[in-house]
């Protein structure tokens, strides 16, 4: 089944049924065949996109990337900590770590590249914003990939958040709404870190993906162009990656997993939810 979206530039977008999407996504990335489906990846910082799937974004052939956070915090002491002059400073050198990831994980098929500049650790703070530009640039996606809430950091589960209700506006509007993937992050169990695994769901099944010896090696070496990343991402490894069709989330309850950040930032977050919520 087809759904037609109307684009006022374009004249008339053709979409893909978002059931029959899901299925060609998952089947897609379990076999590690290319897939041909317009698919956007959202991701709350530069370098998400490598930990979560970069033995994968070669085989995206019409790939979006939205980059909802910029990588930088407004606090100058952590950009001085990384030994970055200021902010901004931080900021452009995370997006030229982006730029050179992405040259070795996607080869040159990446179709568009989104922006949202908001500073690292205040997604929350422009979740409002943050919706009403993902409705328009995920109108036209067959599949969106994203973050699971999952209690890890408070941008991945306000991205989290951002992407279900940018999705639901748009169904509930009678417009193309895309199938919701997600790729693993990390989270906290039973006092335990754990990276590149969901919380268990047995609602929702994931499917393993191991890493040919080509990926694992493009993965690694996209690592490397995060420079200013290599402390954080040393508890990443190159092991399978995981995915999973994303359930539909309780925002008005805390994540299943322990709040890293912890309950009172977690509050903070609810009350953003609320206020980003359509009525």
């Amino acid at each position: 089944m087809i759904a037609a979206t109307l684009d006022s530039a374009d004249g008339i977008v053709m979409t893909t049924d978002p059931a029959t999407a899901r299925e060609r996504a998952l089947r897609a990335l379990a076999t590690r065949q290319p897939l041909d489906l317009a698919v956007a990846v959202v991701t709350a910082h530069p370098d998400d996109e490598t930990v979560g799937l970069g033995g994968a974004m070669a085989r995206l052939r019409n790939l979006t990337l939205v980059q909802l956070t910029d990588g930088a915090p407004l606090e100058p002491d952590v950009a001085a900590r990384a030994g970055f002059p200021s902010r901004q400073s931080y900021a452009a050198a995370r997006r030229g770590e982006l730029v050179d990831a992405l040259a070795v994980l996607v080869e040159g098929r990446l179709a568009r590249q989104v922006f949202y500049e908001i500073p690292d650790g205040r997604l929350a703070d422009h979740l409002a914003v943050a919706v009403e530009r993902l409705v328009e640039d995920l109108i036209h996606v067959d599949v969106v990939l994203t973050h699971p809430y999952e209690g890890g950091h408070f941008d991945h589960d306000a991205a989290a958040f951002a992407v279900q209700e940018a999705c639901a506006r748009l169904a509930r509007h009678g417009a193309h709404a895309p199938t919701r993937l997600e790729f693993t992050s990390y989270h906290r169990l039973h006092g335990l870190l754990r990276t590149g695994r969901f919380l268990d769901d047995p609602a929702a099944p994931e499917i393993v993906v191991p890493l040919s010896a080509e990926a694992a090696r493009r993965k690694e070496v996209a690592f490397a162009c995060h420079r200013s990343q290599a402390g954080n991402l040393r508890m990443f490894g190159f092991g399978p990656e995981r995915f999973r069709a994303a359930p539909t989330y309780d925002f008005a309850r805390p994540p299943g997993g322990e709040a890293m950040y912890g309950m009172e930032v977690w509050r903070g977050l609810s009350r953003a939810f609320a206020g980003a919520t359509e009525a």
